[in-house]
């Protein structure tokens, strides 16, 4: 239950899983409504009910938390002031949705929404800003960053419990920033973590004894980030080459790194979020066709998920244990994004 971007692509590094899982492909995105007046918009988080969270926004007014039923209605969630900024990133199993919304001191500040829409304020680090909500477990234990200190923009990964209470997680020895953007319901993090010239950045799971492991990247990268992770320890993220090729990767459990495939004829992909059945969704172009959103099943196989006929390109943000998906769109020659869902295999 996780977070997004927009990159990736091909190198073929081995790890053959035996299990498969067949996929059928899913070109019927629904386009969930935009609120009153909203112009863009993204869905970022889904669960086996088919609720999608994201946010939504007018020409004219601030970004909006958005909550839609599996029937495509949008409802707005309240914020800690009026009219203030707000954003949900994912949702739990029980509804229980995690986000960041703007705080009476201006501040951004993490926040959860309970099933009902409900809003809790999370707790803050003393003399820490910009706090960010990405990710919610089922246990309702959130992760995000939060800006440390006064030595410029440094992040800090943070973790917060069910009763609201936070800890930082820190930086990596040889690192200078870090965020968090997954967390498994055994309480594993995940993200990435990067030096003060931002020319090295790898991904980084945070371990439920406390201890910080760097993941590396795929073979043949200078950089890597981490964006999702599963109930058994797989983790997906996207690596960087040194021509800013991005390529979709899964560390697996074993130790062992795959690269993902990307379109046939294309050269760029991203991987943005794994389900509790080993399934994997994001991006990758093709030769000839803008980014769509694909997803990748336990053998490593790539679907095209498909766009809508008057989109251009897609992008899957998060997906369900059942497989509900959830993303955004772009129409050609428009650079407002569009919330969209690809409903799980029962529903076709």
């Amino acid at each position: 239950m996780n977070r997004r971007g927009l990159l990736a692509a091909a190198c073929g590094t081995a790890v053959a899983l035996t299990i498969s899982t067949a996929l059928p492909a899913l070109a019927d995105t629904t386009q969930p409504a935009l609120l009153p007046g909203g112009v863009e918009g993204a869905a970022t988080g889904i669960n086996d009910a088919g609720t999608t969270v994201g946010w939504t926004a007018a020409s004219n007014g601030p970004v909006r938390a958005t909550r839609w039923d599996a029937h495509g209605t949008a409802t707005p969630l309240p914020g800690l002031v009026a009219g203030g900024y707000t954003n949900a990133a994912a949702i739990n199993d029980a509804g229980v949705i995690a986000g960041t919304a703007e705080s009476a001191t201006v501040d951004n500040h993490a926040v959860r929404w309970s099933a009902n829409g409900s809003i809790t304020e999370l707790d803050v680090l003393p003399g820490a800003s910009y706090f960010q909500g990405r990710a919610i477990n089922n246990s309702n234990v959130i992760v995000g960053s939060a800006y440390v200190g006064t030595e410029g923009f440094i992040s800090h990964a943070l973790r917060w419990a069910t009763d609201g209470s936070v800890t930082d997680l820190g930086v990596p020895a040889g690192y200078w920033s870090s965020e968090a953007d997954a967390v498994s319901d055994d309480g594993t993090v995940v993200g990435s973590a990067w030096d003060e010239d931002y020319k090295r950045k790898h991904a980084i799971r945070w371990n439920t004894d406390g201890t910080a492991t760097d993941l590396g990247t795929a073979p043949g990268a200078v950089m890597s980030w981490a964006a999702g992770i599963s109930t058994d320890g797989t983790i997906v993220g996207t690596s960087q080459s040194a021509d800013r090729k991005n390529h979709a990767t899964r560390w697996n459990p074993d130790g062992t790194i795959t690269v993902l495939p990307t379109l046939p004829g294309g050269d760029n992909s991203g991987a943005e979020a794994i389900n509790s059945n080993g399934i994997a969704v994001g991006f990758g172009n093709g030769a000839g066709i803008e980014p769509h959103a694909v997803q990748w099943g336990r053998d490593g196989q790539v679907v095209d998920l498909g766009v809508n006929p008057a989109d251009g390109d897609a992008i899957a943000n998060a997906i369900s244990p059942s497989g509900w998906v959830a993303g955004n769109s772009h129409h050609r020659n428009d650079y407002h994004p569009l919330a969209v869902r690809w409903p799980a295999p029962a529903s076709h």
